[in-house]
């Protein structure tokens, strides 16, 4: 078991795609405030690869030079304006402003540099000292704050324009306590977070700190159950190769990216069919993550946060540990993040790739006793982030059938209130006397940008469409003799309002996305389809704050037209938005979606009622879908892999 870092042979980073390095982003920080575009007022919300179009990039493939450029997004502090500032990076690290415009009613996303200055204004505000000295605690450094946005109402006599967070609160009584297990409840700071002012102090219930603890660490649970080692070993090395940030494995070619709001991408996936690469996906993210809190007390109604939107997820991604986030043979690839001074923040083995045995693959033992086995295994490229109290995991895996999978894996500790022990609680679980954990979802939203057999048509265009399979019975009679037939219905999704689906488990739905224009040996369209996987819908109502902002949530697929201005489902900006932005606003536009350039949105995540088992730290809980060839290949790519090198019989 070993691990490589990746990083450095991707010094230069050349194609106009990768993520941006450590010097890149640097420079172009460096130029513009050389060049006096930013200066003292403004703080980086976040750089990401402005990415070309998908017709550079067929020239790009062809030998043609493609600009490598940056979507630079700022907050000037003076006027609270945002502005997006797109940037060519020269060869010679010189940087070309194409663009620089103030986008007008956003709001920037919450960083982490005005988290820091609210929690310090919040620990020096009168009120909050005494109101934590009434509850008994006078040691400010042993109070542990989050900075959330106000998911809910804005008070009304605050609710002027200005960006307010709210300071949820936690006690942490010895260096090494879970301090989620003594929450600090009915005490909230509410903090103007441009001027840093604590404009109001909740202190609105006397709730006793609950005092059970809730130790996790290995120091102080022993972790004493233990099974002998399992090694994985790949005595010849992986079977994958990296250069740069492409990776080649078994027929799969791709690119791994790295967005600072969405963390891991994928890029440019192509598989080889026969001699004969074929494209299947432009470009595959989670664009956004929502969890809507269903407690309606004490302020957790409030807790309802965009971690990809209002955060930008990707500042968040751990550096991974051989052995312990990663088993095996693994290759890291690192990234880099701007601060919001500017500064830049290099995350060493922030993407995980490595290849992992799955069990059989395909087996069949012939009447002559014969038998063909195959083993699978599969291309696994992964991150993990934490976002204050919650772990996010996210997995996506290749196969050698010729099918993708994403999976997230979510875990961490469940987010807590205090409560008068024993008290009905509908919306929450009580964990220990008096510790409750709210009700929750965590909805994510896949933007899949798939280009399905697209190869070579970039310039010209790419033709897919969408359609809907429903698997269904006729009532007994002619068409069903013996009750047991059963046929499917497809549907043509030919508008994006026609295209507002939820899943139906009673219909075995799922959703094909096919090339019309190129058929299979038995002439039909060529295509791959979408399966949903574990997923849930949201409780809460469309009517409320986090329903309005956070519309897409209601159908489990959007189609769009392909706009490259249309990025996240939310909208570029949900921090405290009116709502309706996103997928909801561009789809009223009903654009024809049929035999052209098109988007697939898939909304999926997790309803969670915490268990005690949930405590003090949360099992992995998983959700998410698989992306699989239908009428795409003349037969089953995975005929072709070899059987092992001892035989099976």
């Amino acid at each position: 078991m070993k691990a490589v870092s990746a990083g450095d042979d991707v010094a230069s980073r050349g194609h106009p795609l990768d993520p941006l390095s450590k010097v890149e982003l640097e420079s172009l920080v460096g130029g513009l405030r050389r060049d006096g575009v930013i200066d003292h007022r403004h703080l980086i919300a976040m750089i990401q690869v402005e990415e070309p179009s998908k017709s550079e990039l067929a020239e790009f493939r062809q030998g043609k030079d493609v600009d490598r450029a940056a979507r630079v997004t700022v907050l000037d502090r003076s006027t609270g304006k945002v502005s997006e500032i797109v940037v060519t990076i020269g060869l010679d690290d010189s940087c070309r402003v194409v663009s620089n415009k103030i986008i007008e009613g956003a709001k920037a996303p919450v960083l982490s540099v005005e988290s820091e200055m609210a929690i310090a204004a919040a620990k020096s505000d009168p009120r909050v000292i005494e109101a934590l000295r009434s509850r008994g605690i006078t040691d400010l450094d042993s109070v542990k704050m989050e900075t959330w946005p106000i998911g809910a109402q804005i008070p009304k006599f605050l609710d002027d324009g200005r960006r307010i967070i709210w300071t949820p609160m936690w006690h942490k009584p010895t260096p090494e306590a879970n301090f989620y297990a003594h929450p600090i409840s009915g005490l909230h700071a509410l903090i103007d977070i441009d001027s840093g002012a604590v404009l109001a102090v909740e202190n609105d219930q006397q709730i006793a700190v609950p005092q059970t603890p809730g130790p996790y660490r290995q120091s102080q649970t022993g972790a004493n159950i233990e099974l002998k080692p399992l090694e994985i070993k790949q005595p010849e090395g992986v079977s994958f190769s990296v250069e740069g940030f492409k990776i080649s494995w078994e027929r799969w070619n791709l690119r791994v990216g790295f967005c600072q709001r969405e963390g891991l991408v994928i890029h440019d996936v192509w598989f080889d069919d026969e001699g004969k690469p074929r494209k299947i996906a432009h470009r595959l993210s989670i664009a956004e993550l929502v969890i809507p809190y269903g407690d309606p007390s004490q302020g957790a109604y409030r807790k309802n946060a965009f971690d990809t939107g209002e955060f930008g997820l990707g500042n968040y991604t751990n550096s991974l540990t051989l052995g312990c986030d990663c088993l095996g043979e693994i290759v890291y690839l690192d990234v880099a993040v701007a601060k919001p001074d500017g500064s830049v923040r290099e995350i060493k083995n922030a993407i995980c790739m490595h290849e992992e045995d799955f069990g059989i693959l395909w087996k069949h033992v012939d009447v002559d006793g014969n038998v063909e086995v195959r083993r699978g295994r599969r291309f696994v490229v992964s991150s993990i982030v934490t976002i204050n109290n919650y772990e996010y995991g996210y997995f996506w895996y290749f196969y050698q059938d010729g099918s993708i999978e994403f999976e997230a894996k979510l875990t961490g500790i469940v987010l807590t209130l205090a409560d008068t022990p024993g008290k009905p609680h509908p919306s929450a679980t009580e964990l220990e006397p008096g510790l409750w954990a709210p009700y929750h979802q965590h909805i994510l939203c896949a933007r899949l940008d798939l280009d399905i057999d697209g190869g070579g048509d970039e310039i010209a265009g790419i033709h897919n469409t969408v359609i809907e399979v429903d698997s269904f019975a006729h009532e007994l009679g002619p068409k069903n003799i013996y009750g047991g037939a059963y046929e499917t219905s497809e549907t043509v999704l030919g508008r994006e309002l026609e295209a507002k689906r939820v899943v139906d488990p009673f219909k075995s739905r799922f959703w094909k996305i096919i090339n019309p224009n190129r058929k299979n040996h038995m002439g039909k369209p060529v295509g791959y389809k979408l399966v949903p996987g574990h997923t849930t819908f949201p409780l809460a109502l469309p009517e409320s704050t986090i329903g309005k902002r956070a519309g897409f949530m209601y159908q489990h697929l959007w189609v769009t037209k392909n706009e490259t201005a249309e990025r996240y489902p939310a909208g570029d900006y949900p921090y405290q938005h009116a709502g309706g932005a996103g997928l909801p606003e561009w789809t009223q536009a009903n654009r024809e979606i049929e035999n052209t350039d098109v988007v697939l949105w898939h909304v999926f995540g997790t309803n969670h009622i915490p268990r005690t088992e949930d405590w003090p730290v949360m099992p992995v809980e998983r959700t998410g879908f698989h992306l699989k060839p239908s009428g795409f290949f003349s037969r089953s790519p995975a005929i072709d892999v070899a059987p092992a090198v001892k035989p099976c019989h």
